[in-house]
């Protein structure tokens, strides 16, 4: 159903009147023969096509041939074309336009690593001003997409990336056209309805550490038929990204990354020595387990177990505070097991026909097929505190049940990073099928005189 606005009517029945108003003959000023100020005498002798001539001077501004990108919006607008993106190489389009300022603290395969149920492992969605992805709206081709996860934001890798014409970024005042789900502004994705010929794209990468390999192929392909009056546009795209490894146990990064220093902010529950009570400090270690096995209570705490069961006295470091230490033994620091960018592996495909009404008007039909997996590891081994190991327990060395039983004792307290177990993994898979049939175009409104005025259905 169209609406047609009484805002429209005026703004066409004031476009009617200016039209109208530039047909009539500007008035000249004039004054009397021989007044002060009077033009002098034509000569009489100066061809009319001369005079004609010089009255038609061309005055070019070079200012207006300055392309400027966004500011006659209404609202603050960013404009990226596909240009800008290819400069970018990257192998997916959510990864070149959160370079911006604007869409950082968007989620990515960088973030989400040392999750195992948030769902947002491997999500590609933006977030405008830090405000949240759930308050960015994401458009394709000006029409939403249906959710990749539980809080109703899309997945902008499932999106097609070859055909991308242009993205177009609202920073604010989008939620009052768009409703709360744009309060941080509105990202709309513009495909090419009219591509011709064929493009394929192959690219690959490495860093500067010899991690997170990718390589991407891609294809697309557009013709018209029947005097243009049909289009035809098909695209896909493979893109594998390897993703950066955990570092494992300890506080050694991976594949030679070194900045990580195991910081942590420490209670030294001192209140009154004039110093503030919590310290941030590096190479903390846990006092609470070790890699293998920390007993932490009893007459045997500071114990320490090696992957063959061997026991001898735990390094601490020093000074110790409420559950940590400085320095002593860290290997069995979890901070970097983390996996810090998840492996990604997409597959989309994208189709288009368009038939023509006449210049305005276009009945159209959409496919978007995609795939995306993902894989992180959240932590190495399962590590626990606070475990209450009994001293009857069959399987304790005989000299650790000895000691555990004396002085009355009849369990002790123990942690341990369960390294012994394999690392666990998070494998999530989206699928994507989105089917769209529809229709765009122009309907004539109004008429009058030589103006008219159009509105978009």
């Amino acid at each position: 159903m169209v609406q047609v606005k009484s805002t429209t009517r005026l703004l066409c029945a004031v476009t009617s009147i200016a039209t109208l108003a530039l047909h009539h003959t500007p008035v000249r000023a004039q004054t009397a023969a021989g007044t002060v100020g009077s033009s002098p005498p034509t000569d009489s002798t100066v061809p009319a096509s001369e005079t004609e001539a010089s009255d038609a001077a061309t005055i070019v501004v070079s200012g207006t041939r300055i392309t400027s990108r966004g500011f006659t919006a209404p609202t603050p607008t960013t404009i990226v074309n596909a240009e800008d993106i290819a400069k970018t190489a990257q192998p997916n389009i959510f990864t070149a336009l959160t370079e911006l300022p604007s869409l950082q603290g968007s989620t990515g395969t960088n973030t989400g690593t040392f999750s195992t149920s948030s769902g947002q492992q491997g999500l590609s969605s933006f977030s405008l001003r830090g405000l949240g992805t759930i308050r960015t709206l994401t458009l394709l081709d000006g029409q939403r997409v249906v959710g990749a996860n539980v809080t109703g934001v899309p997945d902008i890798s499932q999106f097609p990336q070859l055909l991308i014409q242009r993205v177009d970024i609202v920073t604010g005042g989008a939620s009052a056209s768009y409703g709360s789900d744009a309060v941080g502004g509105v990202v709309n994705l513009v495909t090419d309805k009219r591509f011709e010929g064929f493009k394929g794209v192959v690219q690959g990468g490495i860093t500067t550490y010899g991690d997170d390999g990718q390589f991407m192929l891609g294809a697309a392909a557009g013709h018209s038929l029947l005097d243009d009056r049909v289009h035809l546009e098909a695209s896909a795209e493979y893109d594998h990204e390897n993703g950066v490894p955990p570092g494992g146990f300890g506080v050694n990064g991976p594949d030679g990354r070194n900045w990580f220093h195991a910081s942590t902010l420490l209670n030294t529950n001192i209140l009154n020595n004039g110093f503030p009570q919590y310290v941030y400090s590096n190479n903390a270690q846990s006092t609470t387990y070790s890699k293998w096995g920390l007993i932490t209570s009893g007459p045997l705490k500071g114990t320490a177990f090696d992957a063959a069961g061997n026991h001898a006295p735990f390094q601490y470091g020093s000074p110790c505070y409420t559950g940590f230490c400085v320095g002593g033994d860290n290997s069995g620091a979890v901070g970097m097991g983390a996996s810090l960018v998840s492996s990604m592996q997409r597959l989309v495909g994208y189709g288009r026909a368009g038939f023509s009404l006449n210049e305005d008007n276009e009945i159209y039909a959409t496919v978007n097929l995609a795939q995306v997996k993902s894989r992180n590891q959240p932590n190495p081994g399962a590590f626990r505190s606070g475990l209450t190991i009994p001293c009857t327990n069959p399987y304790l060395p005989a000299d650790i049940a000895t000691g555990c039983a004396s002085g009355g004792n009849t369990s002790f307290q123990y942690g341990l990073d369960n390294a012994f177990l394999p690392n666990p993994y998070v494998k999530p898979e989206r699928q994507q099928q989105r089917f769209v049939l529809g229709a765009e175009g122009k309907l004539n409104v109004g008429k009058i005189g030589r103006a008219s005025c159009r509105e978009r259905v």
